[in-house]
C-alpha cells in the first residue's frame, strides 16, 4: 500500500514504530559504546597489571610467538619489546637441556589444559649469555590458544638451597665419619632417641634403626648399672640449671663389650618453657681410660719403690743405671708387651723377671721360668707344646708343654740367644698368634701368655751374624731393658753386702768388716756380677775366707781372730767401714793427682759434681 493510501491512523502508528525502532537503535548503541569504552577501560587496567605486575610475563601464541612482553621481561633478558614481540618465540630464550620439556608441556596445554602443570622450573638465558634459574605459572587466555606466562628468578633460592644440600651432605658425611655418636633424644627416663647419627653402629654396635624409639633397646638400658643412676642425675641437675652437662661413664654395647664413653649434651626449651628434647655427642674414650688406668697404676708403684729409694721389690741399687732399670720395670708392669733382659750372667734377669710379673695384672697366674740352653733340639716341641699319649714310645699319658703351663701367667725364656734357628721359626708362629698343636695332638691351642725373655748375648749382632731370625727378634725386642754389670756400679755394693749378710748371717756369726777387706770387695772386678758377690759373702761366713774365683785374681784372707779383721779403734758398722774406705781411697787420689779435681774425677770414674759432694760429706 502506498503511503497515500494510508490512513492517517496507520500514519501514526507507523510512525510510533520507527520512532520505538529508533529509541532501540540508540540503546543498542549507547551499550556498544559503553561496552567499548568498558573495554578499553579493561584493557587498559590489564595492561596496566601486565606491565607493573612484579614478575617478568609473556603472552605466547600458539605458534611460540612472543606478543607481548612486559618491561620486567625486558630487565630480565636484556632485550627491548619491539625485539621481542612478533619477532622471537620463547624457546629462544630456554636453555638447551630444557627446551623440549617445555615445548611438549605448549602442546599438551592447548590439547588438553589438565594435562600439562601449570608451575614449574626451567632455566633461560638472557642476551649475555647468564643462564639463572625460573619459577614459571602459565595460564590459558580462555576463549583463544594464547597462554600467559609469569617467570620468577628464584637463582638465589636455588642456589642457597644447593648450597644447604651441599652443607647437609658435608655435615652428613662428618656426622657420620666422626669416632662417636650425635644424638637428639626425649628428655624422659628412658632417653628415647629421635635421631643418631652413623657412628651408633661403630659405638653400640647396634644399628641407628635400633636405637630410634626404642625399637630393639632404650639408651638408657646400654648404660652400665652402676652408673644409670648417676647419669640419670646430672642429666636432671644440668637440665634443672638450664646449663650444658658432660660426664664420662660406661655402656655395654650390642656384642657385650664394655666401653668408657664421654658424652656432652644440652637440653631445648621449647615454646612452653619446658626441656623437651636433648642434644649432644657421645665419644669412646675406652683406650684414654685404660691409659689413664694404667698410669695411675703405674704412678702408685713408682710411688711405693720411692718409698725405698735403693731397692724395687727384691732388686737392690741406688746407681743411676739402677734407677733407670726401675723405671723401665715400671713400664713394663702396665703393659702385656713383650720384654727382653739384657745383662751379663749373674746380673738379676731372672730376679727382674719374677719383679715384673710380681706387679702385673696376671700376678696371680703361673709364672714358669725356662733354661732355652737346657732344652735339646729334638725335644723342643714336647717341651714347649706339649705332647698327647700316645704320641711316641714313652708317652704314657698326655703331659702339658711350658705355654700350657704358664698359660694367663708369664713364660720367662732364659737363655732366649741359645734357642736354634729352627725353634725360632716354631716360637714366631705363636708368638704371631698363630697357635699351637701338642705333639701327636690335631687341635690347635692359641696361646695366652706373656713373655719375657733373657740373654747374655747381643741379639742384634747375632741378627746381623744370622743366628737370630729378623722377624723372631721384632718380636721379641719391644721393651727391652738392660742390666748393669756389678763392676760398672760399685756404689752398690754397701747395700748388697748388708742385703746378703742380712741373709746368710746370724748375730753369732755376723763378720765385722774392716777397711782391707772392703778394698779387697772394692776392688774385685766382679765378672760373675751379683750372683758371685752372692757367693764370695756365702762362703765368708761359712768358711770365714774371702775367696775369689778367678785364679789370677784369687786371694784367701784366712781368720786368725776377730781382731786381724777389725778396724784399730775397735768393731764399727758395715756403713762406718765403707765411708771411711771410700775417704782413704779420695784422699789417695787427690794426693796423687795434686788435688787436681778433674783428674782425680776421671780417674774414680765419676764426674766432678759427685767428687764434690763426697768431698763435702767426707769434710775435704
Amino acid at each position: 500500500m502506498t503511503d497515500i493510501k494510508k490512513s492517517k491512523k496507520e500514519l501514526i502508528d507507523e510512525l510510533k514504530d520507527l520512532r520505538q525502532r529508533i529509541e532501540e537503535f540508540k540503546s543498542v548503541e549507547d551499550k556498544r559504546l559503553e561496552t567499548q569504552k568498558a573495554f578499553v577501560e579493561s584493557e587498559e587496567r590489564y595492561r596496566s597489571v601486565f606491565e607493573n605486575t612484579g614478575t617478568a610475563t609473556i603472552i605466547i601464541e600458539n605458534n611460540m610467538t612472543i606478543s607481548m612482553v612486559n618491561a620486567k621481561f625486558e630487565e630480565l633478558t636484556g632485550l627491548s619489546k619491539k625485539e621481542i614481540q612478533g619477532k622471537m618465540k620463547w624457546t629462544e630464550f630456554v636453555v638447551d637441556a630444557d627446551v623440549e620439556r617445555m615445548k611438549g608441556y605448549h602442546v599438551k596445554r592447548r590439547e588438553n589444559r589438565s594435562s600439562a602443570p601449570k608451575e614449574y622450573e626451567c632455566r633461560v638465558r638472557n642476551s649475555s649469555g647468564e643462564i639463572k634459574d625460573m619459577f614459571v605459572r602459565i595460564d590459558m587466555i580462555a576463549g583463544t590458544l594464547s597462554s600467559v606466562a609469569s617467570f620468577n628468578d628464584v637463582t638465589a633460592f636455588k642456589q642457597t638451597e644447593k648450597a644447604l644440600i651441599e652443607s647437609e651432605r658435608k655435615l652428613s658425611k662428618l656426622m657420620g665419619n666422626l669416632p662417636g655418636m650425635a644424638y637428639r633424644c626425649l628428655n624422659d627416663n628412658l632417653r628415647t632417641m629421635n635421631y643418631v647419627s652413623a657412628g651408633c653402629k661403630w659405638l653400640t654396635d647396634y644399628a641407628a634403626f635400633e636405637l630410634i624409639d626404642n625399637s630393639k633397646i632404650a639408651y638408657m638400658d646400654m648404660i652400665h648399672e652402676d652408673d644409670r643412676e648417676n647419669v640419670y642425675q646430672q642429666i636432671k641437675a644440668a637440665i634443672s640449671s638450664g646449663r650444658p652437662f658432660q660426664m664420662e661413664y660406661r655402656i655395654i654395647t650390642a656384642s657385650g663389650q664394655m666401653k668408657w664413653v664421654w658424652e656432652e649434651g644440652l637440653g631445648f626449651v621449647s615454646d612452653d618453657g619446658e626441656v623437651k628434647e636433648v642434644e649432644g655427642f657421645i665419644s669412646d674414650i675406652t683406650e684414654h681410660k685404660i691409659e689413664e688406668q694404667q698410669l695411675r697404676k703405674e704412678n702408685i708403684r713408682l710411688k711405693s719403690s720411692i718409698k725405698e729409694r735403693y731397692k724395687f721389690g727384691e732388686i737392690i741399687g741406688k746407681n743411676r743405671s739402677m734407677q733407670e732399670v726401675y723405671e723401665h720395670i715400671s713400664k713394663a708392669t702396665v703393659s702385656n708387651a713383650n720384654v727382653i733382659i739384657y745383662g751379663e750372667s749373674g746380673t738379676g734377669k731372672e730376679l727382674v723377671a719374677r719383679e715384673i710379673h710380681k706387679m702385673s695384672d696376671n700376678h696371680d697366674q703361673p709364672f714358669v721360668p725356662v733354661n732355652c740352653s737346657a732344652i735339646p733340639e729334638n725335644l723342643f716341641e714336647s717341651e714347649f707344646f706339649g705332647y698327647k699319649k700316645g704320641a711316641f714310645t714313652g708317652a704314657l699319658q698326655d703331659k702339658p708343654g711350658f705355654f700350657d703351663q704358664a698359660s694367663g701367667g708369664t713364660l720367662f725364656l732364659d737363655e732366649l740367644g741359645e734357642v736354634d734357628l729352627t725353634a725360632q721359626v716354631k716360637l714366631l708362629r705363636v708368638l704371631e698368634g698363630g697357635g699351637y698343636k701338642p705333639v701327636g695332638g690335631s687341635d690347635e691351642i692359641m696361646a695366652n701368655v706373656r713373655i719375657i725373655a733373657a740373654t747374655n748375648r747381643d741379639l742384634k749382632e747375632e741378627v746381623k751374624k744370622g743366628r737370630i731370625r729378623e722377624d723372631f727378634f721384632y718380636r721379641i725386642h719391644i721393651i727391652p731393658i738392660t742390666l748393669p754389670p756389678l763392676r760398672e756400679r760399685k756404689d752398690d755394693l754397701p747395700l748388697l753386702i748388708e742385703h746378703f749378710l742380712s741373709i746368710y748371717a746370724t748375730e753369732d756369726n755376723m763378720p765385722q768388716l774392716n777397711g782391707k777387706v772392703l778394698g779387697m770387695l772394692y776392688n774385685y772386678d766382679w765378672p760373675g756380677n751379683v750372683r758371685e758377690l752372692q757367693n764370695v759373702l756365702q762362703r765368708y761366713i761359712t768358711l770365714k775366707t774371702l775367696d775369689f774365683m778367678p785364679p789370677s785374681v784369687s786371694k784367701s784372707l784366712a781368720m786368725e781372730g776377730p781382731s786381724s779383721l777389725e778396724p784399730e779403734g775397735g768393731v764399727e758398722s758395715l756403713n762406718q767401714a765403707m765411708k771411711d774406705y771410700e775417704k782413704n781411697i779420695i784422699i789417695g787420689v787427690l794426693e796423687k793427682n795434686h788435688w787436681q779435681k778433674n783428674q782425680t774425677a776421671l780417674q774414680l770414674k765419676i764426674d766432678r759434681k759427685t767428687l764434690f759432694r763426697k768431698m763435702k760429706k767426707h769434710g775435704l
